[in-house]
């Protein structure tokens, strides 16, 4: 081999190792932001840990739709996210579902960083001090629209669901007073471990009812 062949090998190392390294500085960069999100979300109740059940599956399967803390915790189970948007397009209430061998559980989960007081009805109110100053912000009512979600999840599975309003384990929800339970994230697992909406599903029925839900399975 001469000297040209040995700097066109060369140049091809070299080239295939800059792709190597900023693929993977890419993909560490995508972690650290997405572990910002994960570390203060409902999502580190539902699955054992960030980079390898959550991250590395989404980013590598495109599917979180399972994760390994409930397979030990529930059996066969799916994982469905949804959310309601206002008329301007805003996301107003975000919802995890989990179908299970006893039924669908549906959660409304937020982050409200400080008082949450509310009812069934009307908005529902942030209470935080800031600089020495109470503030007060409105939210929409996550029951109001936990109800109207319930009604679409009945229509496209005609089962019944059971229901819960998760938090911010940080938050105060002392000041809420509704019929659907409000619970802090750390109690997610627990209540998902005592639900039962008073049917079973087998396995085949939970992958329709994720399908049902906009979930997708390869069929290969």
């Amino acid at each position: 081999m001469n000297t040209t062949d040995n700097n066109s090998l060369a140049s091809v190392n070299n080239f295939v190792l800059i792709v190597v390294l900023v693929a993977l500085a890419v993909f560490l960069v995508r972690a650290f932001l997405g572990y910002r999100n994960f570390k203060y979300s409902i999502f580190r109740q539902l699955y054992n840990d960030y980079l390898i059940d959550y991250f590395y599956h989404l980013n590598v399967f495109r599917d979180v739709s399972r994760s390994g803390k409930l397979k030990k915790e529930l059996g066969v189970h799916r994982i469905v996210y949804s959310n309601m948007a206002n008329k301007e397009g805003r996301v107003v209430t975000q919802f995890v579902n989990i179908i299970h061998s006893k039924g669908i559980t549906s959660i409304a989960y937020l982050n409200p960083y400080g008082k949450l007081t509310g009812k069934d009805n009307g908005s529902w109110v942030i209470h935080r001090t800031e600089e020495g100053e109470e503030k007060k912000y409105k939210i929409d009512n996550p029951v109001q629209h936990l109800r109207e979600y319930e009604q679409r999840i009945r229509s496209l599975t005609e089962r019944s669901v059971d229901k819960y309003v998760a938090v911010e384990d940080g938050s105060d929800i002392t000041g809420v007073v509704s019929s659907i339970p409000c619970i802090p994230y750390s109690k997610v697992i627990d209540v998902l471990k005592q639900s039962d909406c008073g049917y079973g599903l087998n396995d085949a029925e939970i992958d329709k009812i994720y399908e049902k839900l906009g979930g997708k399975i390869d069929k290969k």
